[in-house]
């Protein structure tokens, strides 16, 4: 089975979208010598170590420039796949080519778009609600990762059940506290504050960073050796909340970091007195697990920390309320014998979501859709051969 997985789009910015798909790609490389898994990407560099697995092929694609990235994926891709020949494409984020009429299975990470379409650009709504939809449509298999998602694909475009395959984001194996020591640590402190909350993931309406910020101004002045870290790039929407960051009266304390190496993300998790998770809504919520493996307790919004995934290993709270968003912060920051309680929970549940599980899943699903596809062509070309007039 020859699987092409496409990162065409995914690679534009960082985000939890291609973590996770990094993630699956390294499950697949342990886990399965047999088939061979073909990576479609604009950074062939970042893959060198994966590529050493036998059943690991590197396709890189060159890019002048990332203006009209999904309009040049459209057009690109189809041919690529001439080229390539695959079995089946996958397609982990965004939208499948058009062109594009083989065997195929699609990631579906939210529908939020359809929810809160203000939250977006109409260029973003456009893209998601036509090509997205009519991704899902062919698709012969859709990989959701988590059951809010999986709802939201059966009420709000009526996808049956029997193509929706329920499999949960892995874990970047690359986070691990055997790479956090004492000078590591003390990197983040000498960067952003002897004591520091976290916030990681784009700045976009959703993620509701406004009412975090102003949570941090409310305890400012009680806890004055805190700092608020934020990670993540900028998106639709953002320059309010990163005027509003600039011009706090502790602006000095909030630190507007950008993305940041991988290599750095284990110490900065695990240098933080809390991460802060307060999304209006979340497909799955990656950086509170996150936290969790690297022993950091997590304070998060009902949205965005569902059972599911987080499940009693977090604080929850109303994150629209500033105040209360605050006296969590408080508690959680304050309180050792909680924190020690977080620690101990987010340990046993990310248990489950390893690179390997989510590979194993995802690999039947590949092979359940190339089996369709065999049995649906045999069936066609026996029709064909039933109506010829040799065989009447």
């Amino acid at each position: 089975m020859r699987v092409a997985i496409d990162l065409m789009i995914a690679e534009k910015e960082p985000g939890g979208m291609l973590y996770a798909t990094r993630a699956l790609l390294e499950g697949l490389a342990r886990i399965d010598r047999a088939n061979e898994y073909i990576i479609i990407t604009t950074r062939p560099k970042e893959y060198k170590e994966l590529a050493s697995a036998p059943s690991v092929t590197i396709y890189p694609v060159k890019l002048r420039t990332w203006r009209g990235i999904l309009i040049q994926h459209q057009l690109t891709l189809p041919d690529i796949l001439k080229k390539i020949k695959p079995d089946v494409l996958h397609v982990p984020t965004f939208a499948a080519p058009i062109g594009w009429h083989g065997p195929l299975v699609m990631t579906v990470h939210d529908l939020e778009f359809l929810k809160e379409p203000h939250q977006s650009s109409l260029y973003t709504r456009l893209y998601w609600q036509y090509l997205l939809r009519e991704s899902v449509r062919r698709a012969q298999g859709i990989i959701s990762i988590s059951e809010g998602t999986s709802e939201e694909l059966r009420t709000l475009w009526s996808i049956d059940d029997e193509r929706i395959h329920l499999i949960h984001n892995a874990l970047r194996p690359s986070l691990s506290l055997d790479t956090v020591n004492n000078a590591t640590r003390a990197k983040m402190h000498q960067q952003y504050g002897k004591q520091y909350i976290l916030h990681v993931g784009r700045i976009i309406p959703r993620k509701n960073v406004e009412t975090l910020i102003g949570a941090f101004e409310l305890l400012a002045e009680r806890l004055p050796d805190l700092h608020l870290v934020l990670v993540g790039g900028e998106g639709h929407d953002s320059a309010g909340v990163v005027h509003q960051a600039r011009n706090s009266a502790y602006h000095e304390r909030i630190h507007l970091a950008g993305w940041i190496p991988d290599e750095d993300m284990s110490a900065l998790y695990a240098s933080a007195e809390a991460v802060v998770v307060p999304s209006k809504h979340e497909g799955f919520g990656l950086p509170a697990l996150e936290a969790m493996v690297c022993r950091t307790p997590v304070i998060a919004n009902y949205e965005a920390a569902s059972n599911e995934i987080a499940g009693d290993a977090v604080v929850r709270v109303d994150c629209e309320d500033a105040s209360k968003l605050a006296e969590a912060i408080v508690e959680v920051v304050s309180d050792q014998n909680l924190r020690a309680k977080l620690i101990q929970r987010g340990a046993i549940q990310v248990e489950p979501f390893t690179c390997e599980s989510t590979a194993q899943a995802t690999r039947a699903v590949y092979e359940q859709v190339v089996s369709m596809s065999q049995a649906t062509e045999k069936g066609a070309r026996l029709r064909v051969k039933e109506m010829s007039p040799r065989a009447r």
